[in-house]
């Protein structure tokens, strides 16, 4: 298996004991169109990581002096993606995964921002990034497959007569490792640097409260440049020689698979939950209900809904569907995950949980989360104020999320009620599960918005645009919604419902509804109705787009 794997990474030296230990599944790359797949053993990824490894290592030797082990690639969720990540930290190198919904533009400000000296592509995406190394003069390599000697293997071709050197490699934990931009919402992304020693306390956390391990098997529909697809998934399993498979979304085949039994986890957004409810509605009773039977099986261990809000409407619809509870948890790019509800016991709707292990949580004056431990982020790329700005005098990083903790005996009650209602949906509800709340939902947290845009200043109130959200979405008429500040003279900021309905509805009628669930002042003052909101590509809503509208 070649002596790149045997350095100081502690991923690689987890994947070269799984390779060791002969675990046969790694990395399985599906075609929903074809049903065809390829499956990669631990052993066929050392000796294909080891091997890029070294020709990735000599480009990077010849990058011209000053610039960064930085290694940007624009490769779809495939083995070939897998390869590269490996064999860029096998080298010391750090990760800059670029998105392959990203317009050339943005893929240009990526790898500026990072001074990425080499640039990486699969065939498919050659004609999209090749011109942007090309502009800014990097070395451009293409990863693809060449099955030679009967062996599958990957290589790395340079492109244009790049220049290659010897070098040694170097490995630092506390190096940088990987690079995730954010999604931008208050001026230009950021690059977040995350070091070894972060990435592996974040697999460590995840491993410890989710009880990953070897027997487990994933199904991988997400993006690959977020920390949801990239850690959460794909990496923790990875650390613990599980199976990863990863396929383009498209809700039959999924289902199909994830109902199979060979599946035992599975995490995706609000959206896919959606999306398959959409699918099954289409279905006659007889393949709905096979598919729900199905989704039932005994080795689905648990779904994971993440990186969005998650309606109670849409959490019940899919306890109906599948016999599962979502489990909800928090995290963000900065510091990988920080809370979730438990793997076993009850999991409580609109709550996400409790501090996961290695993490330390707090609160500052306004309720915004602070968070501390080896799993955050060590700083924003080249943005030394920013990220000053960014943590306490004493190490917190300020989230700026903001967050209630426990609740009132009527809310903890109303918090109860909801699991219990949940757990009733899916038709196999625990029977332990207490009518009263339990001492423990007096420190569970409870996500209220992100300051800049959820958090809404009205008539002296400070409102949870989200908490407003989670109760219209209740309503039958309204199918999507997003509660925003609109700037106002009286008010200072009107709470405003901008809505996608399913039937008509009114501003009488919305709040004559809401008085009977909602605080007076919560109630939306206006409505406004659209065909679509804007999302980003995990469905998370971009609601400074909407506010930017109340500005012109």
């Amino acid at each position: 298996m070649g002596s790149m794997l045997s350095v100081q990474v502690p991923m690689l030296e987890r994947i070269q004991a799984h390779a060791s230990a002969g675990i046969g599944r790694a990395v399985i790359e599906s075609d929903p169109k074809t049903g065809s797949s390829i499956t990669f053993s631990y052993e066929e990824l050392c000796s294909n990581v080891t091997a890029v490894a070294k020709i990735m290592n000599g480009l990077l030797a010849a990058r011209p002096e000053g610039s960064p082990m930085h290694v940007a690639y624009l490769v779809n969720p495939s083995i070939a993606y897998v390869v590269v990540e490996l064999a860029v930290w096998a080298i010391g190198a750090a990760c800059v995964p670029l998105s392959v919904h990203s317009p050339a533009p943005e893929l240009e400000y990526f790898c500026e921002d990072s001074e990425v000296p080499l640039v990486i592509s699969d065939p498919d995406m050659e004609a999209k990034i090749k011109p942007v190394a090309t502009k800014l003069q990097r070395t451009f390599a293409v990863i693809a497959p060449c099955n030679a000697d009967g062996q599958r293997q990957y290589t790395l071709t340079p492109q244009d007569g790049a220049s290659t050197a010897e070098a040694s490699v170097s490995i630092s934990l506390d190096g940088n490792a990987l690079i995730l931009y954010t999604s931008g919402t208050t001026g230009k992304p950021k690059g977040v640097v995350h070091t070894l020693k972060s990435l592996t306390a974040q697999y460590e956390s995840l491993t410890e409260a989710w009880q990953w391990s070897a027997k487990d098997y994933t199904v991988h529909v997400l993006p690959l440049h977020h920390i949801h697809g990239v850690q959460n998934i794909l990496n923790t399993a990875l650390f613990n020689g599980a199976a990863v498979e990863l396929i383009p979304f498209d809700p039959a085949f999924v289902l199909k698979r994830i109902c199979s039994g060979d599946v035992t986890c599975f995490h995706a957004v609000p959206t896919i939950y959606v999306k398959f409810t959409q699918y099954l509605d289409k279905l006659d009773a007889a393949a709905r209900n096979e598919i729900c039977q199905g989704l039932r099986n005994s080795n689905l261990r648990y779904m994971v809904s993440g990186s969005a809000a998650l309606p109670i409407p849409t959490m019940q619809s899919w306890a109906e569907i599948s016999g599962h509870v979502l489990l909800e948890r928090y995290g963000m790019t900065e510091i990988g995950m920080g809370l979730s509800n438990k793997i076993v016991g009850t999991r409580y709707p609109g709550c996400v949980g409790w501090a996961l292990p290695q993490v330390e949580v707090s609160t500052d004056s306004e309720g915004g989360i602070l968070i501390k431990g080896p799993l955050v982020f060590k700083e924003y790329y080249k943005r030394e104020e920013s990220t000053k700005k960014e943590f306490t005098e004493d190490g917190w990083f300020k989230t700026g999320d903001n967050v209630q903790i426990g609740g009132s005996p009527e809310e903890l009650k109303q918090f109860q009620d909801y699991a219990r209602q949940v757990e009733a949906a899916t038709g196999r509800a625990p029977s332990d599960t207490p009518t009263d709340p339990p001492e423990q939902l007096k420190t569970i947290h409870r996500i209220m918005g992100r300051s800049s845009v959820d958090i809404i200043k009205s008539g002296g109130y400070k409102i949870s645009a989200l908490e407003i959200e989670s109760v219209l979405l209740q309503h039958e008429n309204i199918k999507e919604c997003a509660v925003v500040g609109k700037p106002d003279e009286t008010w200072g900021e009107k709470v405003t419902a901008v809505c996608i309905l399913s039937s008509p509805l009114t501003i009488e009628e919305l709040r004559k509804w809401g008085k009977e669930r909602l605080a007076s002042y919560k109630v939306p003052q206006e409505l406004e109705v659209v065909e679509e909101l804007p999302r980003n590509q995990l469905g998370k809503l971009e609601k400074k787009k909407l506010l930017d509208r109340y500005k012109q």
